[in-house]
């Protein structure tokens, strides 16, 4: 009796196994029958009843992309729009490392005029996928307009920490890093926001620091001609005609002997004796002696950035380490500061080039005019039609066609000079 109900049960699944087989079959060759009959109707261009072949088939089998691709293609050909767009975004939420229904559908966009649903779609697609190299390609392929998204101002410093100086008239205030005016220009002068979160300015002949909300928040009860940005704890100040450093609680922290001071940032700064400049240390003693006859400084007022400093040794500057040793062995007739861990512009033979933090040279020196590479990859520089900007191959990223122009921030924002005034313009890729 048992070997009567084994018997029946290996019979049972070996017809159960066979009709699967033989219906996988049947299945198989209707799905060719169908991608057969479509072909067919595309030849012909009889593209509505190719669509239909091809759906049939995806009843079949409705992993298949491919075939979403081609229904897409038929789409087109019909000049079914919508219809397009919808079988390219069934085919592209199949796709994996191949991106060929991407970029059709991007294509499209472009062609239609439709730039921002173009690099909408590139850019949803790129934070989706692991597999998307060749979307970022495509991207920077697109790469270059720009749109103004500021007021106009007579000056827009370049971003620091979040903040950008304007000024209007006499007068300066701050942008947000998205360009957004936080505080009206009412001041004389301002420095940065600080690592305690308030920035120095000056108003009606008084020194005294405000935060974000414009509320002063700090006054020292000496009077002070100049209160500096706080960085690692320590104030540059000015006091009857001498510059010294102060900490938080407006305390001396260096005799005012010097003719002038910076911040401190990553390590060290610079002082001025007479006509000529020292490095000082963030312990502020003295890292080298009194042997330069210029450090440059950016807008903010900042000599050092990435532990570098470009300092005059005679007739010529070159990039040095908190210590005064020089980086590498170019001179140069100018430079700019560096404003990130990118590039900075430096001028030889009246041409100006780039050199990393290093002192090593990553652009030989071929423009007009440059500065230094912002942390997004792109310098301003200068050529016969003005200012515009590069990549760090030396690509054109944003044509020439203003008067001025400063490094990006971090969110594609930048300052540019047109028709004589300074606004913001965004980068529509960065």
């Amino acid at each position: 009796m048992k070997k009567l109900v084994v018997v029946a049960m290996i019979f049972l699944l070996g017809t159960a196994w066979w009709s699967t087989i033989d219906n996988f079959g049947v299945k198989k060759a209707e799905y060719r029958q169908h991608i057969a009959a479509a072909e067919k109707y595309e030849k012909q261009q009889i593209y509505y009843d190719a669509v239909l072949e091809y759906k049939n088939a995806l009843e079949e089998n409705p992993d298949q992309g491919d075939l979403w691709i081609k229904i897409a293609q038929d789409y087109r050909n019909l000049g079914s729009d919508d219809e397009f767009e919808e079988a390219c975004n069934q085919a592209i939420s199949l796709e994996d490392d191949k991106h060929e229904a991407l970029f059709m559908l991007t294509d499209y966009y472009l062609e239609e005029g439709r730039r921002e649903d173009a690099i909408a779609l590139l850019k949803r697609q790129a934070e989706k996928t692991k597999y998307n190299g060749d979307i970022k390609e495509k991207l920077q392929s697109l790469a270059g307009e720009v749109q103004t998204v500021s007021a106009d101002y007579d000056e827009i410093s370049t971003e620091c920490s979040g903040y950008m100086y304007v000024k209007s008239g006499d007068l300066y205030g701050f942008l947000n890093s998205s360009g957004q005016e936080i505080l009206r220009p009412e001041y004389q002068s301002v420095g940065l926001f600080g690592d305690w979160g308030v920035a120095p300015v000056q108003k009606d002949g008084e020194s005294y620091y405000i935060d974000t909300n414009n509320y002063k928040r700090r006054q020292p009860e000496e009077a002070y001609q100049y209160l500096g940005t706080e960085k690692q704890g320590i104030i540059p100040a000015e006091k009857d005609g001498k510059w010294g450093y102060l900490n938080r609680q407006f305390q001396p922290l260096t005799e005012f002997i010097y003719d002038a001071a910076t911040p401190i940032l990553d390590g060290f700064g610079a002082v001025k004796q007479g006509e000529s400049w020292a490095l000082i240390g963030d312990d502020l003693q003295m890292a080298t002696d009194f042997v330069f006859s210029d450090v440059l400084q950016d807008e903010w007022g900042f000599c050092s950035r990435n532990g570098v400093a470009f300092v005059k040794s005679g007739e010529q500057y070159i990039l040095v380490d908190a210590e005064g040793k020089q980086l590498g062995s170019e001179s140069y007739e100018a430079a700019y500061p560096f404003v990130s861990d990118q590039p900075a512009a430096v001028m030889q033979s009246g041409k100006w080039g780039f050199v990393s933090i290093d002192g090593s040279k990553t652009l030989e020196c071929m423009f007009a005019g440059a500065k230094s590479f912002s942390g997004i990859g792109y310098a301003p520089v200068q050529t016969d039609d003005g200012w515009g900007y590069i990549k760090q191959n030396g690509d054109i990223a944003v044509q020439p066609q203003f008067e001025d122009a400063k490094a990006f921030n971090s969110r594609g924002i930048a300052p540019v000079k047109t028709d004589g005034s300074w606004k913001l313009i965004q980068l529509d890729i960065y």
